[in-house]
Parts: C-alpha cells; structure tokens; sequence
C-alpha cells in the first residue's frame, strides 16, 4: 500500500478534506469527513424524527383540548383514531420497503415528509370521526418510510461502531421534541383557550404540519446516500464508501430485488425474533401514547398540568436514552442487558399504579407513571440491529420491513388495550401491559442467546480452516461489496 501524503494544516478547508489516499483516508482526514458526515446528515434526521413523532402524537395532545368535544367521538371512537393510523403504516410498510429501494433515499424520504406534514395541517380542520379516520390512516401510510429509511441512512454511511450511538441520537428525538414542543403546545393552547379563537387542537396540527412542510423542503436539498448528496467532492463520495466496506453488509443505496435473499429471510431466525419482539415492545407504546394523556387526567390534572407535568417523564427518557447510547459505546456487550433492565422499572410502576386504591395522592401515582419513561429504549436498541447485524440489501428491506409491520400490529394492539369503560383507574390496561413487559424480557434473553451461539459457531468454523483475521477481514469485505447475506458470509460477525 502506498504511503500516504501528508495533510496540510495550512492549506484551506476544502484541501484538508480532500486529502484522501488512494486506498482510503488517513485517521485525520477520517475524522474530518466524520465531522463533516455528521455536521450536515445527524441534524437533519434529529430533526425529522422528532417531528414524526410529535405529528403522529398530535391526536394525543388534542384530545385533552377538546378535539374529542368538537369533533363528537364517542365511545371507541378516539382509539380507532390511532388503531387506524398504524393500520396505514403497516398496510403501506411493504410497499414503502420497496420503493426505498427502488428510488433514490433521500428525494423519497423528503417527498413523504412534505405529505405528512400537509396531511397534519389538514387533521386541523377536520369536523368528524370520518374525516379524522381518513387522514389519519393516510398519515400512518406516509410516515412508514421514515424508520427503515433512516436506518438504511445509517448503513450507508457509518462503520459499525458508530451505528447505535448515531442511531440512538435521531431515535431520542421523540422525548427532546416531546418536551420541546409540550413547551410550543402548552403556549399555543393557553393563548388559544384565553383569546377564545381557533381551537387549540386546530392550533397545534396547523403549528406541527406547517413545521413539517418546511422542513421536508430543506431535507430535498441536503439528505441522501454518499452517491446522492451535493455536499462532498467525488473523492470524498468514494472516501464515505470505502470507509463502510469492512461492514461486511453493504448499503443503503439502490439494488435490484434479490428473491433468493427472500426466501433466505424466512429461514433465518432473526425475522421471528424480530418480529415477535416489536409486537410485545409495542403494546405498551400504542396504549401509553394513546392514553398517555388521559392517565394523568385520571390522576386529577386539569387538562394544562398534564401537558406541564408530562415533561419530566420525557427528560426521564433523554435521559436514559443518552446513558445507554454512552455505555454501549463504551461496552458494546451491554446492548442486550439494558434491553431488559430497561423494561423493569415500567413493569413496577404500572403494577403499582394499578393496585394503589383510589386515594392515594395523585403526586404519588405521577411518581410510579415516571417509571415508564424507561420503556422505550429496548425497541429502538432492538431496531439498531438491522443496520448492524443484517447484510444483503434485498434481505434488510424484507426484515425490515417484517420489523415495522409488526410494529404496528403491536401498536394496534395496544390502543385497545384501555377501554373507555375501565375508566379513570384503567386497572386492566395497566395490569396487561405489566405481564407484557415481563414476555419481552424473556424474548429479548433469547435473543441474546441465539446470537452468542451463532458467534461461537462461526469462531469455531474459523479456527478450524486456519483463517486469519486479516484474511477474515478481507472475504467480509468482499462479500459486504458482493451484496452477500449474513448467512452466506460466514466471516460476519454479530453485534450483542
């Protein structure tokens, strides 16, 4: 290998990040080009995910601004409000899955943040549970895109060991943004209800859409893979490829559909396991994101405190997001072990809440619900390993997209977990949730066990054939830039 030329500290910008070897960048011009990567591609998706959420959760910060009232929902109306947006999203999952393949990622993923955002704006002037159910279900089917496409950001762009720390800094946007815009939300409904205009439910979809819109735009402009955006030279362009060949399972770029990856899916027990645990993971998410708000109204908070004392639980969550993204790139062997630490306080405090009798103090009660800022994390942890344990491009759109599909079914799931007539204790939701929380603990344990095995097995194969770790380096190399499957390249090596 060629020696490398220097980098001149003197020289401009632009020169410093174009000094690239033939076969790669030296470690400062590396650390550049990360700096570089990360400047423009990590704000975008930050911000694009939060948005997502806060949109998709807008239905949840109306409902105790009247939207219930106004729009005449009754009984199990509201409920089929969510059940019919993840009823969108898993309908679309599939087809979205496809097409991020097919077309270039980062033009798709901005087009559908630009129609999500206007169908938000629209939810504000909806009159009935029939509009609502419409836009609604449309919405659930453009935001689908979104997750798996960003994972298949990640993979085109960083190494392995940089994957769950990047990863987990867009996914903690959701309680960032929930708190931020909780803030935005609880401003704009007070002014609302004191000047006695628009509705305040109206308010906060036309503020959260309008956002959206915006910045679906600026996302045309700058996001993609390293062949599509405007923002590196040609060889900076070649550097970010070659930086995540030793990946070993390629990119997030455009591929021709691979039938026999296909077929390889259904026989590789990480589709199960990925399937299986995001339905059970999401059960507690469709119920507490529905009913969320509601729960604290049990409690005895006017409709304003709930939207205040919501926002510890979100700092909660960042929170632990933020520790748990630094101590797995600390010790990447705790991944699997803070899935399941992280689902027990939830377990306890719903369990508390709802065997407390009816008059203990609501401050009380609001100190176990806190519990469950924690219960997220093992879903988005569990989610950071498509990009890292999956290769084949065909095949990680399949189980990703299997992945989602779930996800919603488990979503579904749980917005009918608390019915209207369990009300104000919801004793059966919150008792339902507790044992489902206790299953994901177990799939996740045998999880973490099928991939020590798998390890184990392939060191072993290893060992035997007399195969070095440059040379095992090299076929993962090879088979990463061959669009092999994590089953066909026996050198691949599972992250847990």
């Amino acid at each position: 290998m060629a020696s490398a030329s220097p980098i001149d500290e003197k020289a401009p910008p632009r020169d410093r990040r174009n000094a690239i070897h033939k076969e790669g960048l030296d470690p400062k011009a590396d650390k550049l080009l990360l700096w570089r990567i990360d400047c423009y591609l990590m704000p975008l998706l930050c911000i694009t995910y939060g948005l997502q959420y806060s949109d998709k959760t807008s239905l949840s910060s109306g409902v105790v601004f009247g939207l219930r009232e106004d729009t005449n929902l009754v009984g199990q109306q509201y409920a089929w409000l969510s059940t019919l947006f993840y009823l969108g999203y898993m309908l679309a999952e599939l087809p979205m899955s496809f097409a991020l393949q097919r077309f270039p990622l980062g033009r798709f993923l901005s087009i559908t943040c630009i129609v999500w955002g206007a169908l938000v704006m629209g939810l504000g002037a909806c009159n009935n549970f029939a509009q609502l159910a419409v836009l609604r279900f449309l919405l659930g089917a453009s935001e689908s895109a979104i997750t798996p496409g960003f994972l298949m950001i990640i993979a085109s762009w960083y190494k392995r060991s940089e994957m769950t720390s990047r990863t987990l800094s867009w996914m903690a946007m959701n309680t960032v943004f929930s708190s931020f815009f909780g803030l935005v939300i609880y401003a704009l409904a007070k002014h609302a209800q004191d000047s006695g205009g628009l509705a305040a439910w109206r308010v906060i979809n036309l503020f959260l859409g309008g956002c959206t819109v915006v910045h679906g735009f600026i996302l045309l402009l700058l996001l993609g893979t390293p062949a599509e955006v405007w923002w590196l030279s040609v060889k900076q362009k070649q550097a970010a490829q070659d930086r995540i060949s030793l990946n070993g399972n390629g990119d997030g770029g455009q591929r021709a559909w691979n039938w026999n990856q296909v077929k390889e899916c259904f026989a590789d027990p990480q589709i199960w396991l990925f399937f299986f645990f995001n339905i059970i993971a999401m059960i507690p998410s469709g119920s507490l994101a529905t009913f969320g708000p509601l729960i604290y109204v049990s409690f005895g908070f006017t409709n304003l405190e709930t939207t205040l004392y919501s926002l510890p639980n979100s700092a909660i969550a960042l929170t632990w997001f933020l520790l748990v993204a630094l101590a797995i790139q600390r010790f990447p062997s705790a991944r699997f072990p803070l899935m399941t630490f992280s689902v027990l306080p939830p377990f306890v405090g719903l369990l508390a809440i709802g065997l407390l009798p009816d008059a203990t103090s609501k401050w009380v009660k609001w100190g176990l619900y806190n519990m469950t800022a924690t219960f997220t994390v093992p879903t988005f942890l569990a989610w950071t390993l498509i990009p890292l344990n999956l290769a084949g491009r065909t095949k990680k759109t399949v189980i990703g997209g299997s992945t989602f599909v779930s996800y919603c079914a488990g979503q579904m799931i749980g917005t009918q977990i608390f019915r209207a007539s369990d009300a104000p204790r919801y004793l059966r939701g919150l008792t339902v949730i507790s044992v489902v929380f206790a299953v994901q603990i177990l799939i996740t344990i045998a999880w973490k066990l099928y991939y020590n095995f798998e390890n184990a097995r392939r060191d072993k194969a290893q060992a035997e054939a007399g195969i070095s770790e440059e040379e095992n380096d090299a076929i993962n190399k090879q088979a990463g830039a061959g669009d092999k499957t994590d089953l066909e390249n026996r050198s691949f090596r599972y992250i847990c």
